[in-house]
């Protein structure tokens, strides 16, 4: 890297915290805290189906590979209809040890998601897709795909040393940014 890119980089990354964090505040109304996503099924009509049917699928997901031990999974409820998900896991293929943490924020209807997406600053991303994977998390939770599918992604580091995966989803009308770190 170039030396007169490293302000830039640095500001990208200054920025995506700001932005990360400004979500997390502005979704920051009332919550509840679990470790555990099965311990929030009799709270069922708190928060909203969609999001803790999601999150379910997501935690089978989880549960169910072969390929992947789950150290942490720590489910925060940040209001109805907003979660905050923090998951520690060793991929066994790669041994590689991933911290992710995903705002998981469910809008009252896809363009109030679109509208909201557009907002955000993604000066640091790239669109990666907008084609949704055959068999991901809300096809399974849903059984069908979304219609609208954008993903944006920035990658910081590279994967041999300090790497730092930021991605911005849209799925229909859920939101999901995520931030993952390999050890």
């Amino acid at each position: 890297m170039l030396a007169s890119e490293q302000p830039n980089m640095q500001s990208r990354s200054i920025t995506a915290i700001v932005v990360f964090s400004l979500v997390v505040a502005s979704l920051s109304v009332t919550g509840c805290t679990t470790s555990d996503i099965s311990q929030s099924s009799p709270s069922k009509g708190k928060h909203d189906a969609f999001l803790e049917n999601y999150l379910e699928t997501y935690k089978n997901s989880f549960d169910s590979d072969p390929r992947l031990n789950v150290n942490a999974w720590e489910l925060t409820w940040i209001n109805s209809t907003s979660a905050q998900l923090a998951v520690t896991f060793l991929n066994k293929t790669t041994n590689t040890t991933v911290n992710s943490v995903q705002t998981l924020s469910v809008f009252p209807s896809t363009k109030h998601a679109t509208n909201y997406l557009d907002a955000m600053d993604k000066a640091a991303y790239s669109l990666a897709s907008t084609q949704y994977p055959n068999g991901g998390i809300y096809q399974l939770a849903t059984g069908n795909v979304p219609h609208v599918y954008r993903d944006y992604v920035w990658n910081e580091g590279n994967q041999t040393s300090e790497y730092s995966h930021h991605e911005i989803q849209q799925l229909d009308d859920l939101l999901i940014i995520t931030t993952r770190e390999l050890q």
